[in-house]
């Protein structure tokens, strides 16, 4: 499509990619307010719906236990899980050496860092999010809010990962054996929703390179600065992108299924998948309960 492929090179642009293919938009009219609001409600709906069938998928998980075998059997699953674990001891196995180049780096450039992480991947994911606004893209626009969905959710889990571990930062201990000591180092808190927001932008896009590679940079750079401030350890930076993307890579998949299985608790009226055009329909008006167990 013209419009995503314009889409992918502002976000390419925003994020330091300067190698992303120019496809020009089609021109088109602005929406009108009233439909500007309408997609603004929609989203609202998609959201709230969502959250609780994500809620009632995982609390129902247990019972649909036996559904595993697939899983089990794809050898794509051994692929990524195997791949995680391989990245996360090359991580530890690295904590020393990362650390003994990056804690002299001064505060403000640990900062700034920080900074110009958090201002892009936020920047990108919003604007992500508009450009699905102003052209009824719905599919750019539910990314976007699953991606912060996700930020938000894998920083709940975090607080608690970083309970269970109690790993002690690098400045209060030159150990990075030193769990379970009250600690709150693993995995980064400040790391969790930038990968999470980062790896929704880089799934609209199917995850080409050009938008894949610097989106993700970008949230690394805020490890970076985390790591200048020596407040956590390279294996905290990678556990944490691993739980960001993780968290809203496990989203994306279950709102897929809840928009394809009919048992699905919604709160709100939904419109089928579009067939024809994205922007084909109306927005649904009103407020229903719809469950069919």
């Amino acid at each position: 499509m013209a419009g995503k492929g314009f889409c992918a090179l502002l976000i390419a642009a925003l994020v330091g990619a300067p190698f992303a293919r120019a496809v020009p938009a089609a021109a088109q009219a602005a929406p009108s307010m009233s439909v500007m609001a309408g997609r603004v409600g929609s989203d609202a709906k998609y959201l709230v719906n969502n959250t609780v069938a994500d809620a009632i998928s995982v609390a129902t998980s247990p019972l649909h236990i036996g559904e595993a075998g697939a899983l089990l059997s794809n050898p794509r699953f051994y692929l990524v899980i195997g791949g995680a674990g391989a990245l996360f001891g090359g991580a530890f196995a690295l904590d020393q050496t990362m650390r003994s180049h990056l804690r002299a780096m001064s505060s403000s450039d640990a900062t700034l860092l920080q900074n110009v992480s958090y201002g892009s991947v936020s920047a990108a994911t919003f604007l992500l999010w508009g450009y699905g606004l102003y052209t009824g893209d719905d599919e750019a626009r539910h990314y976007a809010l699953t991606a912060g969905e996700g930020a938000g959710v894998a920083t709940l889990v975090d607080i608690g990962i970083k309970a269970a571990f109690g790993r002690l930062r690098p400045y209060q201990s030159s150990s990075h054996t030193s769990f379970f000591h009250g600690g709150q180092s693993f995995v980064s808190g400040d790391v969790t929703p930038m990968f999470g927001l980062a790896a929704g932008i880089s799934e609209y896009f199917n995850n080409r390179w050009y938008v894949a590679v610097p989106v993700y940079s970008l949230a690394l750079l805020d490890g970076f600065g985390r790591m200048g401030h020596d407040a956590h350890w390279f294996s905290d930076v990678i556990g944490a992108a691993l739980l960001g993307v993780g968290t809203t890579e496990l989203l994306i998949w279950l709102h897929k299924q809840h928009l394809a299985e009919s048992n699905t608790f919604w709160l709100f009226p939904v419109s089928p998948p579009p067939t024809v055009s994205r922007n084909a329909g109306a927005v649904p008006e009103g407020v229903g309960i719809a469950f069919s167990w």
